[in-house]
């Protein structure tokens, strides 16, 4: 049995109930992970690649590793884009006729005649914090469609959440 204090302290046990506690149901698991936070759930060493990286070298590493997805970040750790199999999909897909015009043909042009992964990482991704919980998170992913986020202090990159982890997550607390 579990007993709450006013103070939020939860106190498991035979306690005997007095003003000052309530008896309280433990939280379904959905709503325990919803208030969990981002630095208990991110990969806080995920790999990455510079804006230098080769397209050739950055194929390589997509196809010999687990990972789709890879922060850019400067020596000093700093995040300044990212790159995903999408991105590099641009390359490798020559559309056919299709009715795109303006900066966004231009952008699909420049990608194909990209030679490392600055010209064609995302810039200024969208990013969370370690404090943020995973309702935030999802809330991020499910508005701009996105299944990866850099997890940052200031611009400094120490981590990467993505919705597999949050998915293994819920698989461990249901």
């Amino acid at each position: 049995m579990e007993h709450e204090l006013d103070s939020g302290v939860t106190m498991k046990g035979e306690v005997p109930l007095r003003k000052e506690f309530k008896k309280v149901r433990p939280a379904p698991p959905k709503e325990t992970m919803m208030k969990m936070k981002v630095k208990d759930v991110m990969n806080p060493r995920p790999r990455t690649v510079i804006s230098d990286t080769s397209i050739e070298g950055m194929m390589e590493r997509l196809r010999q590793q687990i990972e789709d997805c890879f922060p850019v970040v400067n020596k000093n750790r700093k995040l300044v884009g990212i790159i995903t199999e999408s991105d590099l999909l641009d390359i490798l897909h020559v559309p056919t006729r299709r009715a795109t015009v303006g900066s966004t043909l231009v952008r699909e042009a420049m990608k194909r005649v990209a030679s490392n992964v600055g010209e064609i990482m995302t810039k200024r991704p969208i990013t969370v914090t370690p404090r943020m919980t995973i309702q935030e998170t999802l809330d991020i992913m499910a508005t701009h469609k996105l299944r990866h986020l850099p997890v940052v202090e200031g611009e400094k990159l120490v981590g990467l959440i993505n919705l597999r982890d949050i998915l293994n997550l819920y698989h461990l607390i249901r």
